[in-house]
C-alpha cells in the first residue's frame, strides 16, 4: 500500500505496540503508559479541525491510520476515540484527556442508575459515549464497576454508573442514533486491518514451513484455502476503504454497516484457515497468530455482527424501491457528494 500515512502508522504502532505490550495488558498491566505514548503520535486528534486544534483530516486521510491500529491489534480504543473527539467537537462538548469507547447497544436505564453491557474497550477505556433512547452521556469509566464480558485476554467488559454519576454525566439528547454507525466503521476498520495481518503472518508461515520436502505452500489444497483467505481479506478492505471515502469526518450510515457486515462475515473463515495453515503452534500462548485471531473474533460481534448489519442493510434497500447494486452506487455518490 503506497500512501505516507499508512508508512508512518505502521511504522509508529509496530515499534509501540509489540506482541509483548499486548500480552501485558491483556493480563491487567496499566494501559496509561502506552495510551500516553500513542497519544504522543497525534492521531487522536486527526479528526478534529484546524480551528479545534486537529489537522482537519478526513475520514478518507485518517482510513490507512485506523488500518494499522487494527495491523497491531492496538489493545485501546484509538480508533474509536479519533471518531468520538470529532463528534464531541463538533457539538461543543468538552473532550477529555483520555481515551474514548461507544456504547450504544445494550444499555440498562433505571433508578439505581445504568449498566452498559459488553463495552468494545469497556476494560481499558478511560470515558464513555453511551446512548439510551435519545439520551447521551460522557460517563468516566474510573467510577464504574467493571466487568470483563468476553473469553480469554478479552477487552470488553460490562460497565455500571450509579444514578448520581449518570445525572452529572448528562450531555443532552438527540432524535437519531449518533454512535451505532461510528462504532460499527471503527470496529470494521480495526478488522480489515487485523485480518491482513492473519494473512500476512498465514502465507509466511506456509512459505517457510516444510513437509515432504518441500513449503506446504506449494500444496494444492492449502493454496486453494490461503486463496480464499486472500479474497476475504482484500473485500474487507475494500469495504472499509468504501465507508471511509467522505470528505469530512463522517461516514455514510449504510456505508458502514457494509463495512461491519462484510468484515464480521468474513472473519470465521479467515480464523479457520489461518489456523488450519499453522496447526497447533498457532493456538499457543507463544505464537502470536492468537493474539490477532482472538481479537478478530471479539471485534466480528462488537456494535453488531453480520446479521444485524445485513438487516439493517435489507430494510434499507427495500425502502429504497432500488435493487441491490444502485443503492450502493447511490450511498457512494451520497459520500463523494458530501
Amino acid at each position: 500500500m503506497q500512501n505516507s500515512f499508512y508508512d508512518s502508522a505502521d511504522r509508529f504502532f509496530a515499534q509501540e505496540c509489540t506482541p509483548a505490550q499486548l500480552r501485558l495488558i491483556e493480563q491487567g498491566s496499566d494501559p496509561k503508559p502506552l495510551w500516553e505514548t500513542l497519544l504522543s503520535a497525534g492521531f487522536a486528534d486527526g479528526l478534529l479541525p484546524e480551528s479545534a486544534g486537529g489537522a482537519g483530516l478526513t475520514l478518507n486521510d485518517a482510513w490507512p491510520i485506523m488500518f494499522c491500529m487494527g495491523r497491531h491489534a492496538l489493545p485501546l480504543p484509538y480508533a474509536h476515540t479519533m471518531l468520538a473527539r470529532a463528534w464531541l467537537s463538533q457539538h461543543a462538548k468538552a473532550i477529555p484527556e483520555g481515551s474514548v469507547t461507544f456504547a450504544p447497544f445494550q444499555v440498562a436505564l433505571d433508578h439505581a442508575g445504568l449498566t452498559a453491557h459488553a463495552v468494545s474497550f469497556g476494560l481499558v477505556a478511560e470515558w464513555v459515549l453511551v446512548q439510551h433512547g435519545k439520551q447521551v452521556w460522557l460517563l468516566p469509566a474510573a467510577e464504574a464497576i467493571v466487568t470483563p464480558s468476553g473469553g480469554h485476554g478479552t477487552l470488553d467488559a460490562n460497565l455500571t454508573w450509579s444514578e448520581a454519576v449518570v445525572q452529572r454525566s448528562q450531555l443532552g439528547t438527540w432524535d437519531e442514533p449518533q454512535f451505532r454507525h461510528l462504532l460499527a466503521l471503527s470496529v470494521a476498520v480495526l478488522i480489515a486491518g487485523a485480518a491482513d495481518r492473519v494473512f500476512e503472518m498465514t502465507l509466511a508461515h506456509a512459505n517457510q514451513r516444510e513437509q515432504f520436502g518441500k513449503p506446504i505452500g506449494r500444496f494444492q489444497a492449502l493454496q486453494q484455502q490461503i486463496s480464499e483467505v486472500a479474497e476475504l481479506v482484500f473485500g474487507a478492505r475494500m469495504a472499509t476503504e468504501m465507508a471511509c471515502r467522505s470528505q469530512d469526518w463522517q461516514p455514510t450510515p449504510m456505508l458502514a454497516a457494509l463495512a461491519k457486515s462484510q468484515t464480521s462475515q468474513a472473519v470465521a473463515r479467515v480464523s479457520a484457515v489461518a489456523h488450519a495453515v499453522h496447526g497447533a503452534i498457532g493456538v499457543t500462548h507463544e505464537y502470536d497468530l492468537q493474539l490477532f485471531t482472538r481479537r478478530l473474533n471479539e471485534w466480528a460481534r462488537v456494535g453488531g455482527g453480520q446479521s444485524y448489519w445485513a438487516e439493517q442493510l435489507g430494510r434499507e434497500v427495500l425502502a429504497s424501491k432500488q435493487n441491490t447494486l444502485d443503492f450502493v452506487r447511490s450511498e457512494l455518490f451520497l459520500e463523494a457528494k458530501r
